[in-house]
């Protein structure tokens, strides 16, 4: 769970968290989510970008799914962070 701390803690750095999530603050997360997640697996941070339609698309099954207690700027990150890998075809196993 370290490595998913640091990314969150990461990604919270570039981010504006004192605002509600916007277009422009979704972006920036997204961006800073993909360069985790290349940088964490060696991969090429435009083949993790590939996987963003996927991960959108699911996001109301998965996330939308959460109750609103749980919800927040971390439990976003977090859940994208382990989405992208999935949907890449990265085993995620380590991180139940």
């Amino acid at each position: 769970m370290r490595e998913l701390d640091r990314v969150v803690s990461k990604v919270m750095k570039s981010i504006d968290t004192t605002q509600a999530v916007e277009k422009k603050t979704f972006e920036q997360l997204l961006d800073g989510v993909i360069l985790q997640v290349a940088k964490n697996r060696r991969l090429n941070v435009n083949k993790v970008a590939l996987a963003t339609d996927q991960v959108i698309r699911e996001m109301p099954e998965d996330y939308g799914q959460l109750a609103v207690e749980l919800k927040g700027w971390e439990t976003l990150i977090a859940f994208l962070y382990l989405k992208y890998q999935q949907a890449i075809g990265v085993d995620t196993s380590m991180f139940e």
